[in-house]
């Protein structure tokens, strides 16, 4: 009898010791296989976003909207400097002149 539970229990311990592995070897080559499927997708929409940059660059570079221009015969305006002449955009000339008023508050 007691040959019997011992030789019962070795069979089940032997048994666990090679299914378990395999079953986890099982599970990780799925696992495995998500990941291949998951990189390949990744590529390419990786190629897909490179190729949408690219037309995106080709589209709206300097070069291309200088093409643009020139097929609607618009004129490039030359932009100068002033360095000795800055002003303040949008400056009140009559400033010193007038008195605000902000919520009845006045300077």
């Amino acid at each position: 009898m007691k040959r019997s539970i011992f030789f019962t229990s070795i069979y089940v311990v032997i048994f666990i010791v090679v299914s378990v592995p395999l079953i986890l070897n099982i599970k990780i080559n799925e696992v495995s296989n998500k990941i291949d499927e998951i990189n390949t997708q990744i590529y390419f929409l990786e190629r897909r976003k490179n190729s949408i940059d690219l037309k995106h660059h080709e589209s709206y570079s300097i070069s291309s909207i200088e093409k643009l221009a020139k097929s609607h015969s618009y004129k490039r305006l030359e932009i100068s400097q002033k360095i000795n002449k800055l002003e303040i955009p949008y400056k009140l000339k009559n400033e010193g002149n007038e008195k605000i008023a902000i919520l009845g508050f006045g300077k």
